[in-house]
Order: structure tokens, then C-alpha cells, then sequence
């Protein structure tokens, strides 16, 4: 290759090849510069449109990540999740008597087992899918029909069936689905679930043992009616002060400067106006609106020959129950499904049957449990509410979801100014966040009068913190599931201490005499126990002590009869006797004496029953712990991220239980 020479005139073509590398080096510069900034701040861009409202994702399964993008997989979104919540709401509801509230459901974790069992189900349907399982149209219709719960005289009912779905609010399309999963999963698990059986062995000393009985005598001896002991002399104050200080010790106090936001100073902030009261009332017309409902009768049949027979004579005039009665040669073929809205029909059916303009006769339709041929009687037209009539309940939740990002905002401002000037003082001004003091509460929020000085869940949230600070050390913001935030400052420790004797002597003499008391009547009780048998009986005792033998009903471990002496201590007690055995149970006030007068052996034969019982609860108890632990071997196989702040939001928004 022959090379320029030294002061040659420039190559033209080398130029505008140069210019081009340039150009591709600076493209390539910018793109990079531009998926950076696209990249760092996409987490912002996430939080932002989750605090918008938008319908965020608080799980995936599956797919490839990407830094903070994810491609591929299921996604679990925040309405998917409410709507599962509302739906264990209302089954949990039931057991509390309509008395679970929605926070009480939060605090239980009830929104987190909601994301969970959706998270099992996309597991099992990526499983399946993976293992080639079908389950086909016919076997699904099978197994629902052999159901006992769905039958009714011995035979499947389609009319229990929808019954018993409306009752627990599950759309039949949902459920058919779901059972198939569960069929499907079945095949997928069935290896490992035939050998969950409990051996026979195992589960009948279980029965003896839980269903064991004892019946008892009691003899309460109380400290009470015991005489008073001598004075203390000073020497035993002493000694006893020093057993019991901890009972007159002088709690720690605190006092605090703190800043609170919550729900309720939120909305002292919001305001609503006219023009986005008509913009959410339009967008939220479809969830208040009254959807349309049609009174629905229907024959379900197997054969398509037969639903086609039917409907053949429906259409030359004939009723549906005379067509029917013809075709399948019995009574009772006709279903009533009462008025129903679209979403609790099968896809197929509910469109055939929402299709007609007037009531009429639908064409045979097929579904999973096999053809429908389906007559509307009634069609009872949806309502759509007027902006006033809903006016003030969009006003309601629209100030509680502006609050909600009103908290947001100002939470990210505080924590900015506080991390600035690393001072809690200038952070609430330049916030114009009120500043509070509290001097010398206790960590439950007292102050030195016993009055709560601070009360409520952030409070209760904040003395915690505070505690866990030093002397003129001030928190970070800490931001509560309600939306609520708080940073707080410990301006002064007191620590706990003990007081001298002298200033608490009366209420340790009191103290003192009352332990006396309590330890003479277990001396009593204890020199009972000891003569019985060789020297006396406890009717004897009884009669001396002017006092009243009591005899326990049957009582198992784990049972209380307090009535007759039995508390869970001295229950313990009793089942660790021999026949004719007494021990003594002190407490409070009390030395009891307790002695075996019966055992009650379990009977496996005569109680088959309970047997049976507990047979089926510890397979069901064996065979969940197999089933949990696959469905942590499948979220490891597929992968799975949870978004927990995502969740947090979706369920601070007041909308669970729209």
C-alpha cells in the first residue's frame, strides 16, 4: 500500500469518509445518552403514572428484565388484584358476620394473599401449557355435574349451579375456568399427592391425643381469707423491694418534635372543581351505571341433535317446556336462571342471549357444560345515574384520590428540604408544614398526667421510631401504608429509673403482705396435697376449710372450665396426672388444687366420624404443604417480581370495594 506523502493536499474521499464515521460515532453517542436518561428515569416516570391512577403492575411472572424494563411473561395488574380482594372480602365477610372492615382486611394481609392467588393460578397456566395438559369440554362438564354440591335429587342442577355461583358473586365463565386449571393441575400434581396419606398409626394416636377428656375435682384456696402476716421488718422491705423494683420502676420519657401529614390534613388541601366532577363522573359512568339484565329460561343438553330438536319445535310455536318435554320425554328440563347480567354467562351464551331485541327464543348454543337452548322472557333495561344523583360520592372519592397524590407531593418535597438542610426545623418551613412538641410522653403516647398527648396509627408509628433514636438524632421520612408520612426529632431522653424505697414504702408493704398471703395459701394447699391419701381425703379437707369440692366437666387439652377452677394452666396440669393425682396451680390470688378423678379415652370406633374428620384434614393440611412447595419450585423455574410499592398505591386509592 502506498502511503501519502508528507504535505500532500488531502485525500477527498478520505474526508468524506471521515465525516461519515464522525457522524455514525456521534448518532451512536446520543442514542446511548438518550436510553441513559430513559433508563434513570423511568422509575420516576413508573411512580408517577401509578400515583396518576393508571392500572399499574404489582407482579410479573415470567419474561426477560432488561434493567427496568421487562419484556415478555404475565402481567398481574393493580384492578386484577382488586377485584380478587373484593372477592375473598366478601367470603371472609361472611365468617365475621359483616362485621370485617377494610382495613382490618389490609392489616391482615388479605391484599397480599389476593396477588398471591393470581400469581398461582399464571404459574399453573404457564406449567400446564408447558406440560401439553388438556382438559377437553367434556371432561370439565363431567366433573362439575358429579359434583354433590351441584346436585340436587341425586342429579346435576344448572339451576344450583348459577345459584350457588351468584350466592358467592363468581362469574360462571371465571369458574369454569378456574376448574379447569385446577383439573389440569391436578394431572400436573396428581404423582406427588397420592402419597400424602397419613399412615393409619400416625393419625390414631393423633385422635388419642386431641380427643382425650379429662374430668377433675377443685379446691381453691384464696389468699384473701388467708390471716395477715406480721409487719415487714426493714431488712425484709428491703430484700422484697429488690425481688419487685421492676413493678415501681419510673418508665423512660421522651420529648419530641415531629412533622405529621395525614389523610385528613390532606384533604384540608384539596380542592374539587365543577369541571373535574363532570370529567370523573364521565369516566366512571360504566362502574355506577345499572347494566342492562334479561330473565332467562333454558334447557341444557348434551347432544346438538336434541338442543336443535328443541329449539325446532320452540320455533314452530311451541313453549319451551312443551318442546322440551318432547324431545327429552321428562318433566323439569327447564331451568329458570332468574335476571342476569351478561358477564355471568359464558361468553357464547351471554352473547346469543344479549343479541335479541325483544324477548324470544335464542338458537341452540354450545358451552362447556353442552348446548343451551335459551328463552328471554323479560329484558330489563340498564340505568345510567345522573351526574347530581352521584355528584356527592364522586366528590368524596375524588378528594380522597387528589389526597392521596397531595401526600405524595408533599411527602417527596419534605423528604427533599429535610435531606437538604438535615434540620426538622427549617424542612417544616420551607414546606409550611406545621412543626409539633410533645414534652415527656412514655412510649405509649402519655404524658406526665397519664393523658395520651399523641394518639392514633402514625402516632403509634412515631413513638416507635422515636425510641429506637438518640438524644438530638432526627428520623428519616417514614411513609405508613395509609399515605400518612412523618419525620420526628428526640429533643430530650429521660431515662427510666427506680425510685428510693422510701419514697414507694406504703405500696410495697401492700405489695409486700399480698405475696405473703399468696405464698401462705400455696403453703396450705401444698400440705393438702401431701396428706392425701395415706392421711386424709380432700372431702375431708374440704369440710375442715369450710370450702366447696367442684367437679369439672369433661374437659380436652387446649379447653378451659373456669367455672369449676380449670384454667389453661391448671388444664395443663391435669393432663400430665395420674388418677387419683392433685398438684397445685397458684394464680392470681388463688392456689388451686387440682386432682384427676377421670380419664376419657378417645374411641376411634365409636367416633368414626371424627375419625374420618381428621383423616381428611391432615391429608388436605399434607397435601397444601406439597402444593405450596411446587408452586415455590415453579415461581424459582419462571421467575417472579413483586412490585410492593405498586401494591401499596393500588390500595390506597379508596377503590377496593367499588
Amino acid at each position: 500500500m502506498r502511503l501519502p506523502r508528507p504535505g500532500a493536499p488531502p485525500d477527498p474521499l478520505m474526508n468524506r469518509f471521515r465525516k461519515i464515521a464522525a457522524s455514525i460515532v456521534l448518532a451512536l453517542l446520543l442514542s446511548v445518552l438518550l436510553l441513559a436518561f430513559v433508563f434513570s428515569d423511568i422509575a420516576g416516570v413508573s411512580s408517577a403514572l401509578r400515583m396518576a391512577g393508571s392500572d399499574a403492575t404489582v407482579s410479573r411472572i415470567g419474561g426477560v428484565q432488561a434493567g427496568p424494563f421487562h419484556f415478555g411473561g404475565t402481567q398481574i395488574k393493580g384492578r386484577e388484584v382488586r377485584e380478587e380482594f373484593s372477592r375473598q372480602y366478601e367470603r371472609f365477610n361472611q365468617q365475621f358476620r359483616g362485621q370485617l372492615t377494610n382495613e382490618a382486611a389490609l392489616a391482615m394481609g388479605l391484599h397480599v394473599q389476593a396477588m398471591r392467588s393470581l400469581e398461582e393460578r399464571a404459574l399453573f397456566d404457564r406449567a400446564i401449557a408447558d406440560a401439553g395438559i388438556v382438559v377437553t369440554d367434556a371432561q370439565l362438564r363431567a366433573a362439575i355435574e358429579r359434583e354433590p354440591v351441584f346436585q340436587a335429587d341425586g342429579r346435576f342442577s344448572p339451576a344450583l349451579f348459577r345459584s350457588i355461583l351468584q350466592q358467592n358473586r363468581i362469574p360462571e365463565a371465571l369458574y369454569l375456568q378456574d376448574r379447569r386449571r385446577e383439573m389440569a393441575a391436578n394431572q400436573l400434581v396428581g404423582v406427588m399427592m397420592e402419597g400424602t396419606h397419613v399412615p393409619a398409626p400416625i393419625r390414631d394416636a393423633l385422635f388419642r391425643f386431641r380427643r382425650e377428656q379429662r374430668i377433675a375435682e377443685t379446691l381453691t384456696l384464696e389468699a384473701a381469707r388467708m390471716p395477715d402476716p406480721p409487719q415487714p421488718t426493714d431488712e425484709q422491705l428491703a430484700a422484697f423491694y429488690e425481688t419487685v423494683k421492676s413493678r415501681f420502676q419510673i418508665a423512660e420519657r421522651r420529648s419530641l418534635s415531629f412533622v405529621m401529614v395525614e389523610e385528613s390534613d390532606a384533604l384540608e388541601l384539596v380542592n374539587v372543581t365543577e369541571d373535574q366532577l363532570k370529567q370523573a363522573f364521565d369516566e366512571r359512568l360504566a362502574r355506577y351505571a345499572r347494566p342492562e339484565k334479561r330473565a332467562v329460561d333454558q334447557v341444557v343438553v348434551a347432544e346438538e341433535d336434541k338442543a336443535k330438536a328443541i329449539a325446532a319445535a320452540v320455533a314452530a310455536g311451541k313453549s319451551l317446556e312443551d318442546a322440551s318435554k318432547e324431545v327429552l320425554q321428562r318433566d323439569g328440563a327447564v331451568i329458570g336462571l332468574g335476571s342476569i347480567e351478561q358477564r355471568e354467562l359464558p361468553p357464547d351464551l351471554a352473547k346469543a342471549i344479549f343479541a335479541l331485541k325483544e324477548a324470544g327464543a335464542v338458537p341452540p348454543v354450545k358451552s362447556p357444560l353442552g348446548w343451551h337452548v335459551a328463552r328471554v322472557t323479560k329484558i330489563e333495561p340498564g340505568e345510567n345515574p345522573s351526574f347530581e344523583s352521584l355528584k356527592p360520592r364522586i366528590e368524596a372519592d375524588l378528594r380522597k384520590e387528589l389526597a392521596s397524590e397531595v401526600l405524595g407531593r408533599l411527602v417527596g418535597e419534605f423528604d427533599r428540604e429535610l435531606g437538604r438542610a438535615d434540620n426538622i426545623d427549617a424542612a417544616a418551613e420551607a414546606t409550611k408544614l406545621k412543626l409539633r412538641k410533645v414534652d415527656s410522653v412514655d412510649q405509649r403516647g402519655f404524658d406526665a398526667n397519664s393523658r395520651p398527648a399523641v394518639a392514633g396509627e402514625a402516632a403509634a408509628d412515631m413513638l416507635g421510631t422515636s425510641w429506637s433514636l438518640a438524644e438530638g438524632k432526627t428520623s428519616s421520612v417514614k411513609e405508613l401504608r395509609s399515605g400518612a408520612f412523618y419525620a420526628v426529632r428526640v429533643d430530650k431522653v429521660t431515662p427510666a429509673s427506680t425510685p428510693a424505697l422510701e419514697t414507694v414504702k406504703a405500696q410495697v408493704v401492700v405489695a409486700w403482705i399480698e405475696a405473703e398471703r399468696r405464698k401462705a395459701a400455696e403453703t396450705q394447699a401444698k400440705s393438702i396435697v401431701d396428706k392425701l391419701g395415706a392421711v386424709t381425703d380432700l372431702n375431708t379437707q374440704a369440710q375442715a376449710l369450710r370450702l366447696t369440692i367442684k367437679t369439672s366437666r369433661a374437659v380436652s387439652r387446649g379447653d378451659r372450665d373456669e367455672a369449676n377452677g380449670l384454667t389453661s394452666a391448671a388444664v395443663a396440669a391435669l393432663f400430665k396426672l395420674k388418677p387419683g393425682e392433685a398438684v397445685v396451680v397458684p394464680a392470681a390470688g388463688v392456689a388451686t388444687i387440682v386432682r384427676l378423678k377421670e380419664v376419657v379415652a378417645a374411641d376411634p370406633v365409636k367416633e368414626a366420624a371424627e375419625l374420618q374428620r381428621l383423616d381428611r384434614d391432615l391429608d388436605a393440611v399434607t397435601a397444601r404443604s406439597m402444593r405450596d412447595a411446587y408452586v415455590q419450585l415453579l415461581e424459582k423455574r419462571y421467575g417472579v417480581v413483586r412490585d410492593p410499592q405498586a401494591l401499596a398505591t393500588v390500595f390506597r386509592s379508596g377503590e377496593v370495594l367499588q
